[in-house]
């Protein structure tokens, strides 16, 4: 029964290091575990992006810039845009399968659209092209998404399609 619980405890804490390494600091990622925990030692970044995980602040960080979520070169929407899709890839790409949910939501404002209803729906209708394979990257499906926004007339008034 130990092992069992260390395992999970262990994918719990390898789950939410993956997730933080959407962003740009350390092996953390960026949010108050990593404000914290400034050594980049694999011990101690496990830690952080636990705390991360667990305070539940990366996302805002990320999209309001603050917390050491810092832009690369990328504009300040596109790397909100691709930290975002890169934490929440796997739920983001069940929901726009079906054509709706909180990620598609929170994705379609971060696209900048007005419309949440016809991006879900366009998510839906496209999804094969935005997600052409199972082991599709993140970076790949929002470049995809990308293209395919641009090429229909109502979706590509999004205000923040440019990268």
């Amino acid at each position: 029964m130990k092992g069992k619980i260390l395992i999970a405890v262990a994918v719990l804490a390898g789950a939410f290091a993956v997730s933080a390494r959407a962003a740009t600091q350390n092996d953390g990622g960026c949010g108050l575990g990593s404000m914290l925990i400034k050594d980049n030692i694999a011990w101690k970044q496990i830690f952080a992006a636990t705390t991360n995980g667990f305070v539940g602040n990366q996302t805002f960080g990320i999209s309001s810039g603050t917390l050491g979520c810092q832009s690369g070169g990328l504009s300040k929407s596109a790397m909100a845009q691709r930290n975002f899709v890169a934490a929440n890839y796997r739920d983001l790409s069940k929901e726009m399968a079906a054509g709706g949910g909180q990620y598609v939501a929170s994705l379609s404002s971060l696209m900048g659209c007005s419309d949440s209803a016809a991006f879900a729906k366009f998510t839906q209708t496209k999804y094969e092209t935005i997600v052409p394979a199972a082991d599709t990257k993140p970076e790949a499906m929002l470049n995809n998404l990308r293209s395919e926004m641009g090429k229909d007339s109502a979706l590509s008034t999004c205000q923040n399609l440019a990268i």
